[in-house]
């Protein structure tokens, strides 16, 4: 018997490689495919010989992105979809290939292993200091979906693993002694505290996040705890893994930790209230490698001592945020800014955390944003504005849209740089409110920025193409984002949406909800021009105002959103490359994806599409 287990025990070991083979294999595929789209492109640019033989890497790799970048039902892309394809598969190879199905214990031991192999992958696909950000360009906010899917994957295998051990244990008349047993108390205790996991982010993280996070990290280190009581035996080789998991898990809490303790020397933070359940954040110091349009997990013990939230930079050289009210920190947050207008905090960070394409790559930079998703857009063209110089190829189309027009009070500092900056016609913003109506627009007070009424505001478009409190021991990412990155309303796997059909491509005039959903109800500006004409689909027409000679436009309705992508990107030079990068609530994210990926062409311009679009 002892012979046989040893056997057992080797065979597991053994598909245990394969898969850790298999899942490495895939994590490869996307660095060595990241890196040599990185090589090419920039051998295109600078070396003419060497970019004729990347031609054909080049044809076929647009000819991939143009299938797999589109939005599939219940996934947010084919690629995705393939990926968690790969990924099933692989889990149900390994768990039935070479296994004695002669008793239910060894089908049971094989799931239990695979339970323990993808715990390792649930925990490292959950750092926040992820080396796939470097290595793939993925950071730990895209990996979030496939943590969820790794995660939902283990427990199965768990429970099964758990059931048919129970069974084998009840037909052999011994499972109530096995039940007496240390090691199987803990194993129930272990089984318990994953699913209170499980539930919680199945059904808590959509209706209560804060809760969530806390009943999910306490429960996952109970877990841990009474795993390793469970696999005690490292003969058996298995707590090695748990103790590899709760390493890395505890290394990256630890690098956090540092962080937010070392940001708050000598920190704090200016908090101003804005119309509309807005508050502006200043921090007085910037955190190492802070770049518009990136993220920081935020810490004002004088709302929460012992969460930290993240928002989106989108201004750099004295650290600001802006942050719409939603529930629970954001809600607190405006209204200790409410009570004390312009105080300063004690307060810390820990980031810069995301990734994005460098957007100075590009000759044609498209940004749309859905309502409070404009806190990515505005930081990015404010990092593009930052490094900008005499290239008359590069341009920027701006596309915002809001519910209300109020909240333009925002980013008036931004939208005052982009009306006087030395490169602001080559700014091309378009603005559409979709609740306000057409007489609002002209009669309703707006605020003004300089004396100049936001109304005037446009350029012509230039080419086609503090308070004490004791630091906290371990502050907890409440990480709260959707569309926009800077709400607490939580988002979820994206669905397909029901839309009319355009001239057979995605909807591109987009229901109120499918725009603002998820963003805060911010709005959004425009320089006028082509991507801002009539022809791109609004439902009202536009009511210009002229300023220093230029013609202004903030548009009431719904944009036709494809329309204004497809616009801005034809009549671009095949040789020319162009960026479309979004931030926004999922019917926005998914006409933006379908339209961007079908302007992904063999012959065309080099097309680049990124989605700020958190997946928790």
């Amino acid at each position: 018997m002892q012979a046989f287990f040893a056997m057992r025990l080797r065979k597991n070991e053994h598909m245990m490689k394969r898969y850790a083979a298999a899942l490495c294999g895939l994590v490869a595929l996307f660095i060595v495919f990241h890196w040599t789209r990185w090589f090419f492109v920039r051998a295109e640019r600078s070396w003419k010989p060497l970019a004729t033989l990347g031609r054909p890497f080049v044809a076929i790799e647009r000819s991939a992105r143009n299938l797999l970048v589109r939005k599939v039902p219940g996934f947010k892309s084919a690629g995705h979809a393939l990926l968690v394809i790969a990924y099933a598969v692989a889990n149900v190879a390994v768990g039935f290939t070479d296994v004695d199905a002669s008793s239910k214990a060894n089908f049971a031991s094989r799931f239990g292993w695979l339970a323990l192999s993808n715990l390792g992958l649930v925990i490292f696909l959950a750092l926040k200091n992820t080396p796939l950000a470097f290595l793939t360009a993925y950071s730990y906010e895209r990996l979030n979906c496939l943590h969820r899917i790794a995660g939902y994957t283990m427990f199965i295998w768990m429970v099964l693993h758990a059931s048919l051990y129970t069974t084998y244990f009840s037909e052999a008349g011994i499972i109530v002694t096995k039940f007496q047993d240390r090691s199987e108390i803990a194993a129930i205790v272990a089984g318990f505290s994953f699913l209170t996991v499980v539930l919680s982010a199945t059904i808590l993280r959509r209706i209560r996040y804060e809760l969530f996070y806390v009943v999910h990290i306490s429960s996952w280190i109970l877990a841990i705890v009474a795993l390793g009581i469970h696999r005690s035996d490292f003969a058996k080789k298995g707590i090695i893994v748990i103790l590899l998991a709760a390493s890395i898990w505890v290394l990256d809490r630890l690098i956090r930790i540092t962080r937010v303790l070392y940001y708050a020397l000598n920190n704090e933070a200016t908090l101003y209230p804005l119309p509309d359940g807005g508050t502006k954040v200043i921090f007085k110091k910037t955190p190492a490698r802070a770049v518009a349009g990136k993220h920081c997990f935020i810490w004002i013990p004088a709302v929460r001592k012992f969460e930290t939230h993240p928002f989106t930079i989108h201004k750099t050289n004295s650290v600001e945020f802006t942050i719409k009210a939603q529930e629970g920190f954001t809600r607190d947050l405006h209204q200790h800014a409410l009570a004390n207008p312009g105080i300063s905090v004690r307060a810390s960070l820990d980031g810069p955390y995301g990734t994005f394409p460098d957007p100075m790559d590009y000759d044609k930079i498209v940004l749309i944003a859905g309502g409070g998703g404009a806190t990515f857009t505005f930081g990015l063209v404010a990092n593009i504005l930052e490094r900008l110089h005499d290239e008359p190829h590069k341009n920027i189309t701006f596309i915002w849209t809001v519910k209300k027009h109020e909240n333009l009070a925002w980013f008036k500092e931004h939208l005052e740089t982009m009306k006087n900056h030395a490169h602001s016609p080559k700014v091309d913003v378009s603005i559409y409110v979709t609740r306000s109506p057409v007489a609002s627009l002209h009669h309703r007070h707006l605020p003004h920025i300089h004396g100049h009424s936001l109304l005037h505001h446009a350029q012509p478009r230039t080419s086609e193409s503090s308070s004490g409190g004791s630091l906290p021991p371990l502050p907890g990412d409440i990480s709260g984002r959707s569309g926009s990155p800077d709400t607490e309303k939580m988002p979820q796997l994206p669905l397909p949406t029901h839309s009319h059909q355009h001239r057979n491509h995605p909807s591109s005039t987009l229901s109120e909800k499918d725009l603002e959903d998820g963003g805060g109800g911010l709005p959004v500006v425009s320089h006028h021009g082509k991507a801002a004409d009539n022809s791109a689909g609004t439902e009202s027409h536009p009511h210009p105002h002229h300023a220093h000679g230029y013609e202004h436009a903030i548009r009431p309705g719904r944009p036709d959103m494809a329309t204004l992508i497809r616009q801005a990107v034809v009549g671009v030079p095949s040789n020319q490359r162009v960026l479309v990068a979004a931030c926004g609530p999922d019917g926005l994210m998914h006409v933006v994806r379908d339209t961007t990926a079908r302007l992904i062409q063999r012959d065309g311009p080099g097309v680049e599409l990124h989605c700020e679009q958190f997946g928790w």
